[in-house]
C-alpha cells in the first residue's frame, strides 16, 4: 500500500512549474540581456523533462498494475489466514479462564502504564528540585559578583588608586585641556544591569560641570578624546592601535581645529594610526600659507565628478 501511494503521488506530480515567458520578463526587468538564448534553453529543458516524465509515467503505470495484482493476492491470503485463525481460536473465546486472563492482562498493562507515568513524574520533580537549587546557587554567586564588582569600581574611582582607568582619565583631561583650554572630568558607574556607564563633563574655571558637553560638537570631541586616551594607555600591550573618526573637525572654530590637529599629530607620532574624514569647509586653517594637511597625509579625495571620486572607484548600482 505504501508503494502504491508513492506511485500515485508520482503520477499526479508530473507537471513542471516553470514559465520561460515569465522568466524572460523577469530577466528583462532586471536588465539582463540574453537575446532569447536562455529562453530557448529552458524550453528545450522543459521538452526534455516532459519526454522523461512521459516515459517515467509508463514505468509507473506498469509498477502500479503489478502492485495491484500483488495486493489482490495478499488480500486473498489474508482472508484465508484470518478465517483459519478464527476457526483455531473459536473454542477459547467462550471459556472463563481465557476471559479472566484477558481481563488480568488488560489491568496489568494499565498498571504498568501508570508506573511508567509516575516514574517519569518523579524524575521530573527531582530534576525540578535540582534546577531550583542550581538557580539559588547562581543567584547567590551573581549577588557575590555584583558586590565584588561594586567594590572594584569604588576602588578604581578612588583618587589614591593607581590604575589604568585613572591614567585614562588623566590623558582624557589632557586632550580636552589642550583643545579647549578647559578641564574635563571622566567618571564611570554601574547601571542597573551592572555594566560600566561612562560619563564625561566639561568643567569651568571653578571646577563645576557645565552644559557644554550636551551639544553635538563638544559631545563628538569628548568621544574623540576618550578614544585617543584609551588607545594611548593601552598602546604597546596588544590593544588595537588605530581609530576611525568621521567629521572630526565639524562645527569647531579655527583655533580649536588647530589644537585638535596638534593633539592628533602628537598621538600619530607615538604610533597610533588615525583615520579621519572631513569636508572642505571643515578644514583646519592654513599654517604659513600652506594647507593644514600635506599630500602624504591625504589618503583619498572623494567627489561627485566621476567614478574615480567614489570610495571604491566603481559605478553606482
Amino acid at each position: 500500500m505504501y508503494n502504491k501511494k508513492k506511485v500515485l503521488a508520482s503520477l499526479e506530480d508530473g507537471e513542471m512549474a516553470f514559465d520561460p515567458e515569465q522568466a524572460a520578463r523577469l530577466f528583462k526587468e532586471a536588465g539582463v540581456l540574453f537575446e532569447g538564448q536562455i529562453k530557448r534553453d529552458y524550453e528545450q529543458l522543459i521538452q526534455f523533462n516532459e519526454a522523461i516524465t512521459e516515459e517515467r509515467r509508463v514505468y509507473l503505470q506498469e509498477e502500479k498494475t503489478e502492485i495491484d495484482s500483488r495486493l489482490k493476492r495478499v488480500g486473498a491470503e489474508l482472508n484465508r489466514l484470518g478465517k483459519l485463525r478464527s476457526e483455531t481460536l473459536s473454542f477459547l473465546r467462550d471459556t472463563d479462564v481465557v476471559r479472566k486472563y484477558k481481563q488480568a492482562s488488560e489491568e496489568l498493562v494499565e498498571l504498568k502504564s501508570d508506573v511508567r507515568a509516575l516514574s517519569h513524574q518523579r524524575e521530573h520533580v527531582q530534576r525540578l528540585q535540582n534546577l531550583r537549587a542550581d538557580i539559588r546557587e547562581a543567584k547567590e554567586a551573581k549577588n557575590h559578583l555584583e558586590s565584588e564588582l561594586e567594590q572594584e569600581f569604588e576602588g578604581k574611582n578612588s583618587p589614591s588608586t593607581d590604575s589604568i582607568y585613572k591614567t585614562i582619565r588623566l590623558k582624557f583631561n589632557e586632550i580636552i585641556a589642550d583643545v579647549l583650554d578647559q578641564n574635563a572630568l571622566l567618571t564611570v558607574s554601574l547601571n542597573s544591569q551592572f555594566h560600566p556607564n561612562f560619563e564625561a563633563e566639561i568643567l569651568d574655571d571653578s571646577g563645576n560641570a557645565t552644559s557644554a558637553q550636551r551639544g553635538h560638537t563638544y559631545k563628538k570631541l569628548l568621544c574623540v578624546a576618550f578614544d585617543l586616551a584609551v588607545l594611548r594607555v593601552h598602546f604597546g600591550s596588544g590593544f588595537p592601535a588605530f581609530v576611525v573618526h568621521d567629521g572630526v573637525f565639524e562645527s569647531l572654530d579655527k583655533r580649536k581645529k588647530s589644537n585638535l590637529l596638534d593633539v592628533m599629530r602628537e598621538y600619530a607620532n607615538l604610533g597610533i594610526q588615525q583615520i579621519i574624514t572631513l569636508i572642505d569647509s571643515d578644514m583646519p586653517p592654513e599654517v604659513d600659507n600652506k594647507p593644514a594637511f600635506s599630500e602624504d597625509e591625504i589618503v583619498l579625495r572623494l567627489h561627485d565628478e566621476g567614478d574615480k571620486g567614489r570610495l571604491f572607484k566603481m559605478q553606482p548600482w
